[in-house]
């Protein structure tokens, strides 16, 4: 039987508020897993925050995308795939309106050598290679409201994610980085599911023949083309069903 990819979107998706995994979802992965089927994390978290997730519930991803897609690691914590936002769209963040941005965060390249840091704008170096940006506001509402001023000013990829404005490199998002893995793993659009949430989970949707999102998720997100389930392991087995195992 040809392996099949599930790939999760991790907070409002996976992930719980409180910072916590379902043990039904935890199950229906493991379960994936041990018949041989192949599970990656699709997120906009760096790689400290998901590995010490993974290891808390003891999972093992066979791919992390982390950062919106800039950077890709195997199941060896190899980096397949990494890009770079351009420096001057970091130096382009200090003419935004900011006056109803709760906090910038920049986040430093992914370097095995050197942990990553969390930058604000007043310590940020132009010498310093950054791979992510995020713009958190008070509410959902607002950083829609916002999102295409952001989009117009800049040139890298931008994308909603709850009450986030995600900025990653240019041609950089999950569903690139799905499609770099199916690629990878020789798989077709109809063997690859994915689950997400928010804005940034999209383009999943878009290259696989199975894509669901979350009854909670926004509304907008119920018009994307994917299944509405409750949560992970109802997706799971919607596309064991499919898949007839």
């Amino acid at each position: 039987m040809t392996k099949k990819l599930f790939v999760t979107d991790l907070d409002g998706t996976l992930v719980t508020r409180n910072n916590e995994i379902e043990l039904a979802d935890l199950h229906a992965i493991r379960s994936w897993q041990q018949q041989g089927n192949l599970w990656a994390v699709a997120t906009g978290r760096k790689w400290d925050s998901v590995v010490e997730l993974l290891q808390r519930y003891d999972l093992a991803a066979d791919a992390l995308i982390l950062e919106n897609g800039a950077l890709i690691l195997a199941s060896s914590g190899e980096v397949i795939w990494q890009k770079n936002i351009q420096t001057e769209t970091a130096k382009q963040v200090t003419n935004f309106d900011l006056s109803l941005v709760e906090e910038v965060c920049l986040v430093t390249s992914f370097n095995q050598a050197t942990p990553q840091q969390l930058l604000n704008l007043a310590s940020f170096k132009e010498t310093q290679a950054i791979s992510a940006i995020t713009l958190r506001y008070a509410t959902a509402d607002l950083a829609e409201e916002y999102v295409n001023q952001v989009e117009a000013l800049i040139t890298d990829a931008v994308f909603r994610n709850m009450n986030y404005i995600d900025i990653a490199p240019n041609g950089c998002s999950k569903g690139a980085a799905v499609k770099f893995l199916m690629e990878r793993f020789m798989l077709t659009k109809n063997e690859v599911s994915v689950i997400g949430d928010s804005f940034n989970d999209i383009s999943m949707f878009e290259v696989s023949s199975h894509p669901f999102t979350l009854e909670h998720a926004e509304k907008a997100m119920h018009e994307q083309g994917a299944l509405v389930v409750k949560n992970v392991h109802e997706a799971i087995n919607k596309v064991r069903l499919e898949w007839d195992f």
